[in-house]
């Protein structure tokens, strides 16, 4: 296992209410352990279920005993959903076997006093042409943490931690780079209870020639403002939540973001403050950000300073009045002889002030997104402004995106509040957007709804 997926694995960990290193709880105990009930439920009328292993995962919430239970399938029993020349998930139960295949592998939740529970179908086929791999799951109290990794030229590395009792999924991460190209790694890291993503990826240098291939390693504690730097080789930004599942639509226009997305503000403790002195309490402006959509955004503005200072800015540039930059990005050529970089990117800025209105700045892009606006109040019936940014291509975000909040004072800037580290109006990286997405055990991990009747979004 990776550096990287070691470290991600104890960040995971750690989400909620345990903090744990990352470690098997206790040794597998005998299979004889599963009751006939269980076996009766988890293997059903499976003739080649066999149990490989069944692991201590200490109490429940409610002080029941927890055990997770590893099984293998024949090819007999493989599910219809896994390909149909088997899976290379548990070489040990079979042994014997020339071409080493089954008919896949299962993780149960078994509590006592509780209808077992199936947490993982797992059918590992290669994941991918380099056919590299693999799974792991770790174990410890009330945790679990299965970690897989696979791909091809691209490869990538992803992990779940669930806690067990209540059963609810409460970290991932994922990881993806090219075996060729330092410079292309990013790692995601998510708190699921808050919805909050961390990315990270390789700093910018001259020289990439003896740079390490893979995912930086890191670690994100989510009780900590993220630092743009967290160490010298490695950059981090706020990804964007996309909150919702499957088949994003556009909200109800009137929509305002109460405890559901991203929120940074001026006070210097959550974001990232680019440009100026962090803000005393009285003038602290905050800024809330979710995609809707693969191809629209929606910012909300609270600024006690907005009215004012829009005023001040009348007939001046867009620049000193209170405004929202968003940095996109493309893929540019790949550079003269150093192939290992990979493609230069293309950085384009746009401004949109609270009124709606699109301004051109840093680069040239083709295409502007399309503005809606409107009023409402915070979960404190503060005044607050609601910018929808709509892209007319499902394209335009997907090579990163970073959004700054621009608060003006008596007709000038006075600080600037960012998700992503940018330099010299020049961003050091822009993550993708993160989309949540219902994990297939069933397990809940967080999710934006509204709030009874009411327009406001909130996390539950």
């Amino acid at each position: 296992m990776t550096k990287t997926l070691q470290a991600a694995q104890a960040i995971l960990l750690t989400a909620g209410t345990s903090f744990l290193m990352l470690a098997p709880f206790c040794v597998a105990a005998a299979a004889a352990d599963l009751s006939p009930e269980e076996k009766k439920v988890v293997c059903y009328d499976r003739a080649t279920c066999q149990i490989t292993s069944i692991t201590d995962a200490g109490k429940g919430d409610k002080g029941q005993r927890l055990r997770i239970a590893d099984l293998v399938l024949g090819m007999e029993d493989r599910p219809a959903y896994f390909p149909e020349e088997g899976c290379m998930s548990t070489d040990a139960a079979l042994e014997g076997s020339e071409d080493k295949r089954d008919g896949g592998r299962e993780i149960w939740l078994l509590a006592d006093g509780e209808q077992p529970v199936k947490l993982l179908p797992l059918c590992n086929d290669g994941y991918g042409s380099a056919m590299v791999g693999y799974d792991d799951i770790a174990i410890a109290d009330n945790r679990l943490t299965h970690t897989q990794s696979g791909g091809s030229a691209w490869r990538w590395d992803s992990s779940k931690t669930f806690q067990l009792s209540p059963l609810r999924l409460i970290g991932e991460s994922d990881c993806s780079y090219h075996s060729a190209s330092p410079s292309t790694a990013e790692l995601t890291i998510v708190d699921r209870n808050k919805l909050e993503a961390r990315a990270f990826a390789p700093a910018p240098r001259q020289d990439w020639s003896d740079a390490e291939i893979g995912c930086p390693t890191v670690e994100a504690d989510f009780a900590q403002p993220l630092q743009s730097r967290p160490t010298p080789d490695v950059v981090a930004a706020y990804a964007v939540p996309m909150p919702f599942d499957v088949d994003p639509s556009p909200l109800s226009e009137g929509t305002t973001l109460g405890s559901c997305g991203l929120a940074l503000n001026g006070a210097g403790n959550n974001g990232f403050l680019i440009y100026g002195k962090p803000s005393n309490d009285a003038e602290t402006a905050e800024m809330r950000v979710i995609a809707e959509t693969n191809r629209s955004i929606l910012i909300q503005i609270r600024d006690p300073l907005a009215k004012a200072a829009q005023q001040a800015a009348v007939g001046k540039s867009w620049i000193k009045e209170p405004h929202v930059e968003i940095w996109t990005a493309a893929e540019g050529e790949l550079p003269e002889g150093d192939a290992e970089q990979g493609p230069e990117k293309i950085y384009y800025q746009i401004g949109v002030s609270l009124e709606g209105k699109v301004n051109v700045g840093a680069g040239k892009p083709a295409i502007l997104p399309a503005v809606t606006r409107w009023s409402g109040k915070d979960e404190q019936q503060r005044d607050v402004t609601v910018l929808r940014l709509t892209w007319p291509e499902e394209a335009a975000l997907i090579y990163g995106l970073g959004i700054v909040y621009s608060q003006a004072q008596d007709g000038k800037q006075v600080r600037l509040i960012s998700t992503a580290p940018i330099e010299k109006n020049k961003p050091l990286f822009l993550p993708s957007i993160w989309h949540n997405s219902q994990d297939e055990s069933g397990a809940p991990g967080g999710v934006c709804e509204y709030s009874g009747d009411s327009h406001q979004l909130d996390l539950n």
